[in-house]
C-alpha cells in the first residue's frame, strides 16, 4: 500500500507539471507573444491552472516523505515557497503581452483585497497540520516510543527551514506591505534553491547506496549528478544575465522553464529509480549518510 501511495505521489507530480506546461502552451496559441515569466500568467487564461498547480504541487512536496532528513526538509521548503507563490501574486507587468482572455484590470484590486486572507488559510492550515503531528509525537513519546533522532544534517535544514518560516511569520503580522511586494519573489527563490539543492542531495545519497541492493546505482549517480550540475549552472548562468544585461524580454521565462525542466526531468528520472521502492532506506548497507 504504501508503495503504490509513493508510486501516486510521484506520478501526481509529474501530470501537475505537465498540465502546467499545456496551460501556458494553449494561452500562448491565442495570444501574440509569449509572457515575461510563468508567474505573469496569472493575470491571462491560465490563471486558474497556474494557481491550481501551484497549490496542488506545494501540497504534495509537503506530504511527500523525502528519502533523508535533508531531502524532505527540502521537500516541505520546496511546499510552502509553491503555496506562497500561487496566492501571493507579482504586481500585473507593464509589458504583459495582449491577451484575449485576460483578466480585466479590476481584477487585481480583487486579488490583493484577497492576497492576506488566503495567505492567513494557508498559515492556518500548515499550523493546525503541525499541531496534529506533534501532539502524535507527544503521545508516542509518552507511551515509550521516542522519535527517531535526526541526521546531523537534518537537524541544520530543519532548523534554517523554521528559520525562513518564523521571518517569514514576522513579516506576515508586523510588515504586511513588505510581505505582499516581496513573498512572492521570495518564494520563488527559495523554491527554485530548494530544487537544486534536492538534486545534489539525491546525487550524493545515491553514491553512498549499497550496489548489491542497488543494481544500477552508477547510472544513475552520474545522472542525478549531471542534473544537479545542469541547475547550478543554469542558475550562475540567469544571475550572469541579469547582472550583466538584466532578464528583460523573454529571458526570465526562458530561465524559470529551464530550471523547472531540469528539476522535472530529475523527478522522472527518481521516479523510475524508485519505481520498487518507497524510498532510498533500505539500499543502504546501515543508514543514511550523517550529513543528511
Amino acid at each position: 500500500m504504501t508503495l503504490a501511495i509513493y508510486r501516486d505521489l510521484r506520478v501526481a507530480m509529474v501530470v501537475l507539471m505537465v498540465m502546467l506546461a499545456a496551460g501556458v502552451i494553449i494561452e500562448r496559441i491565442s495570444a501574440p507573444c509569449w509572457q515575461s515569466a510563468i508567474s505573469t500568467y496569472y493575470y491571462t487564461s491560465a490563471h486558474s491552472i497556474v494557481v491550481a498547480a501551484l497549490l496542488a504541487l506545494g501540497t504534495l512536496f509537503i506530504i511527500y516523505r523525502g528519502s533523508t532528513d535533508t531531502e524532505d526538509v527540502l521537500l516541505t521548503l520546496a511546499g510552502v515557497s509553491a503555496l506562497t507563490a500561487a496566492i501571493v501574486p507579482q504586481p500585473r507587468p507593464n509589458d504583459l503581452c495582449p491577451g484575449p482572455a485576460n483578466l480585466p484590470l479590476d481584477f487585481d484590486d480583487n486579488a490583493k483585497a484577497a492576497m492576506l486572507p488566503n495567505v492567513w488559510a494557508v498559515a492556518i492550515a500548515l499550523g493546525l497540520g503541525y499541531l496534529v503531528i506533534w501532539s502524535v509525537m507527544l503521545d508516542q513519546w509518552r507511551r515509550g516510543r521516542p522519535p527517531r533522532k535526526r541526521r546531523p544534517g537534518g537537524i541544520v535544514s530543519l532548523c534554517v527551514f523554521w528559520l525562513i518560516m518564523v521571518l517569514g511569520l514576522i513579516a506576515l503580522i508586523f510588515f504586511r506591505d513588505t510581505f505582499k511586494e516581496y513573498a512572492h519573489g521570495a518564494a520563488a527563490v527559495l523554491l527554485l534553491s530548494a530544487f537544486i539543492a534536492t538534486t545534489f542531495c539525491t546525487a550524493y545519497v545515491v553514491g553512498r547506496e549499497d550496489p548489491s541492493k542497488s543494481p544500477h546505482q552508477r547510472g544513475y549517480k552520474r545522472i542525478y549528478w549531471g542534473i544537479a550540475w545542469l541547475m547550478l549552472a543554469t542558475l550562475i548562468a540567469v544571475l550572469w544575465v541579469h547582472y550583466s544585461r538584466g532578464l528583460g524580454g523573454h529571458w526570465g521565462l526562458l530561465a524559470e522553464v529551464a530550471l523547472i525542466l531540469e528539476f522535472a526531468a530529475y523527478w522522472v528520472v527518481q521516479t523510475i529509480d524508485l519505481w520498487t521502492t518507497p524510498d532510498r532506506i533500505m539500499r543502504f548497507t546501515k543508514r543514511p549518510p550523517p550529513c543528511l
